[in-house]
């Protein structure tokens, strides 16, 4: 049943592997990638990560661990540069992840349970459209429940290679998206329920905090160097909060009322989600509260509220939370002691992958403007890419992106976002070494460098893309 599921996993996807970055969050998307392409055409020192925003510098900045960007990279090296081998390097990571789910499943719940278990986490809508996707936080999943499974392994036979196993995992999960250390409070919870405190297993535990912080401390404070390094403020290492009052209760009827239901867990898992959350936090299967459950939903509730604001507006944020909320689905089927009630639970597990590949289907149709006329033709980005590498440095936009239209033109250098900006900038940009602007407005850019006394003539043209190199 459980290698079935993989393959439906699979099969729902078939139909979007070939597609370049697009849909909801490209920009994240079209970021990543380009980390990956510089490894792979600039440089393969992982500890050196660089972007095509560069205003003029090498491009090194600090990202969270690149472990995505640079597995990508091993594969360009491996078969070419490729715009879909990435969705088949995010298929391969959700497969992985979704098999350690299992595992992680089998630890608490019996084959069938948690076989629909895993069927409800392909059909988690979120987790459908980003298993494909060009986002760290799939692998810092899969790192995440294999770390989890390795916990219960060293636990139960305490060997010590379990343990370090268990460390490293975690250390990857959480230099790669600092948040993929939550199960450390189901394993708080394991450890005091269970009384495992003898002196091999708090080794054992030691060895695995250690490893994680560490790994994790050490990569940040990594990157907080890179990014001074060239001031390139790409990445954001710290909390961000809504503004008042007003801002967080919008943000919450917003989750509950529209991301909860149609995305973050899908209408058919509403049921058995809410139900399983009742039992759990009210019964329990000992008809008393159960402490990993307690200090899980305190994880939970602690994360959600740390980053309200990157949940606001980023749906990969809700990753994490997908084994957790195919546990819930499968406890509550555990607990069910009705037949009729269990055959419903299935059925609505069953339905949620439907609900995913229909909700979700647009999201691989949508894009900015650009993307879905110039960018979607392959032959178009290739003639692109070939135009922009003839000089080393380009003004790129407008585009709010700030990262969309330099990784489908294959360009580097400085971004023009919007109307707000101060565009004396641009004087400097050029004695920086800017050839002048890839723009889609080529009358507007050229109104711009008059008024600040340059001047601005047509030195290609594409489609709706012009580029414009400065007059002397």
């Amino acid at each position: 049943m459980v290698l079935a599921i993989l393959c439906l996993h699979a099969l729902l996807h078939s139909a979007y592997m070939n597609k370049p970055a697009m849909g909801v969050h490209t920009w994240r998307q079209t970021n990543t990638l380009a980390v990956a392409k510089n490894y792979y055409e600039v440089d393969m020192r992982i500890l050196y990560p660089r972007i095509d925003k560069n205003y003029g510098t090498t491009g090194v900045t600090g990202p969270q661990f690149t472990s995505y960007d640079y597995g990508l990279a091993c594969c360009y090296r491996l078969f070419g540069f490729s715009e879909s081998i990435h969705r088949w390097f995010s298929l391969a990571i959700s497969l992985l992840a979704l098999w350690g789910a299992y595992r992680v499943f089998r630890l608490y719940l019996d084959p069938f349970i948690s076989s629909i278990s895993l069927l409800a986490m392909v059909g988690i809508p979120e987790f459908f459209f980003y298993s494909i996707a060009a986002v760290p936080d799939l692998l810092a999943l899969a790192f995440m429940v294999w770390g989890w499974w390795f916990f219960y392994r060293f636990s139960k036979r305490k060997k010590y290679a379990y343990a370090l196993y268990a460390g490293l995992l975690l250390a990857l999960a959480g230099m790669t998206k600092l948040m993929f250390l939550v199960p450390g409070f189901v394993f708080l919870g394991e450890i005091i329920r269970r009384k495992w405190f003898d002196l091999p297993r708090l080794i054992g535990y030691a060895t695995m905090a250690f490893l994680a912080l560490a790994g994790s401390i050490w990569w940040y404070l990594w990157a907080k160097y890179l990014t001074e390094l060239n001031g390139l403020h790409e990445f954001v290492h710290q909390i961000r909060f809504l503004n008042g009052a007003s801002e967080i209760i919008a943000a919450i009827t917003q989750n509950v009322f529209i991301d909860a239901v149609e995305t973050w867990i899908g209408y058919p898992l509403l049921l058995p989600v809410i139900g399983g959350l009742f039992l759990a936090f009210n019964k329990g299967p000992n008809k008393k509260r159960d402490l990993r459950i307690t200090l899980s939903l305190l994880g939970a509730l602690m994360y959600y509220i740390v980053m309200q604001h990157q949940l606001k507006y980023h749906g990969y944020y809700i990753l994490l939370y997908v084994p957790f909320i195919a546990l819930t689905i499968g406890f509550f089927l555990f607990l069910l002691r009705s037949k009729k009630w269990r055959n419903t639970v299935v059925v609505c597990v069953a339905l949620a992958p439907i609900w995913s590949l229909v909700r979700m289907h647009h999201n691989w149709q949508v894009g900015p403007h650009s993307l879905q006329t110039e960018f979607f033709d392959k032959k178009k980005r290739e003639s692109c890419r070939a135009i922009s590498r003839t000089k080393p440095l380009w003004i790129v936009g407008p585009d709010q992106s700030g990262a969309i239209n330099f990784y489908y033109l294959g360009a580097k250098g400085f971004p023009w976002y919007d109307d707000t900006e101060n565009f004396e900038n641009w004087i400097s940009w050029k004695e920086k070494g800017a050839a002048g602007v890839i723009t889609e407005e080529p009358q507007r850019a050229m109104e711009i460098a008059a008024n600040l006394g340059m001047s601005l003539i047509t030195y290609k043209e594409l489609g709706g893309f012009h580029w414009l190199i400065w007059q002397e």
